[in-house]
């Protein structure tokens, strides 16, 4: 219920708050004594005070789990009523706890005002046999406060307060070369909980279910993994009591694995030698680029394309001086640019 402001002469005004603010609440405002003689209406800057009623019976019991498409579960068991107490309805209340963004070029966040209770989100009021709420269009990526009271005749019970926090999987992105293993990690809300893991490669549309971790008492989980093709994993979380539900994606590049060998490692001047290997997956076709490091950078002296096999060879002529050379091969499917280690060809 919203608080209208308006101008009074000569009055003190209590009035009795929205019950989703707190049944019972009483808000006392006051106005200058020139507005009440007779002389020229002057503004003055009021503040509020909340006092709050005493509860007629313990808090209600509840918990509020989230779910898929920013919707909040709030469930509930019967509020306690002491003799002579009877309850009429619920008041179930939301308030968003997200903090607010720091105001331009202050660098800090607003500071809240103290003496005023946080204003409600939305709320909803429902009969004395109501055991669940149901709220629509929350964000996910918000952090909220949930309130239940049972109120009737005698009063109302005291606040029950329950969190619905946002999820945090912490995936990142990696690279290996192929053939590799990995240690996929991330990490999740609480101790024991399930995260489904899932996986699609690069350039296909469907998610393919790896297996289902749960968290550490350290709150990670992990999986060892060894991808053929870069792929994309994907950790979904499906909400729990006091957690939003989440999903979070991130690619692991696998790139070709290359080896190199020089026919000779001291050739003579202007001597031709082969520089050869293998690369892995196999993909035929696939280019391998001979690069020389000279000038502080690498640059590409001769260029040839793999096997059917697997297999390259790249013939070069050699000058005079020290040669530094890898291989770089290119072009694959679903599999990135992956280098060779170093060897070291001397002319002289």
């Amino acid at each position: 219920m919203a608080i209208r402001q308006a101008r009074v002469r000569g009055a003190i005004i209590a009035t009795v708050a929205a019950t989703a603010l707190g049944s019972g609440m009483m808000i006392f405002a006051s106005q200058s004594e020139a507005g009440t003689s007779g002389a020229a209406a002057a503004d003055v800057t009021v503040r509020p005070m909340f006092t709050m009623v005493p509860p007629v019976a313990p808090a209600v019991k509840f918990t509020v789990t989230g779910q898929a498409g920013g919707v909040a579960l709030v469930e509930w068991t019967e509020a306690e009523a002491p003799d002579g107490v009877t309850w009429t309805r619920y008041y179930v209340t939301v308030y968003d706890d997200t903090p607010p963004r720091a105001k331009p070029g202050t660098g800090s966040s607003p500071s809240p005002t103290p003496e005023v209770p946080a204003t409600p989100l939305t709320y909803q009021e429902l009969p004395a046999t109501a055991r669940s709420a149901r709220f629509n269009g929350l964000d996910p990526n918000h952090d909220y406060s949930f309130r239940v009271t049972a109120s009737g005749p005698q009063g109302q019970s005291a606040i029950a307060s329950a969190t619905l926090r946002r999820t945090t999987l912490g995936l990142s992105a990696a690279s290996i070369n192929y053939g590799a293993s990995l240690t996929y990690s991330g990490t999740g809300p609480r101790a024991g909980d399930p995260i489904t893991i899932e996986r699609r490669a690069a350039g296909t549309p469907t998610w393919f279910k790896v297996t289902t971790v749960k968290t550490g008492t350290n709150l990670r989980w992990s999986l060892r993994t060894t991808p053929s093709v870069t792929t994309a994993y994907r950790a979904t979380f499906a909400g729990s009591k006091g957690h939003w539900p989440a999903a979070s994606t991130s690619t692991v590049t696998v790139r070709f694995a290359v080896s190199i060998k020089a026919s000779t490692t001291k050739p003579k001047v202007n001597q031709k030698i082969t520089v050869s290997g293998t690369v892995r997956p196999a993909q035929a076709g696939a280019k391998v680029n001979l690069q020389r490091y000279t000038g502080g950078k690498w640059g590409t002296v001769a260029v040839n394309t793999v096997k059917a096999n697997g297999s390259y060879a790249i013939p070069k002529t050699i000058g005079k001086g020290t040669w530094a050379l890898r291989v770089v091969a290119t072009g694959g499917t679903n599999i990135a640019y992956g280098g060779s280690g170093q060897v070291t060809v001397i002319a002289r």
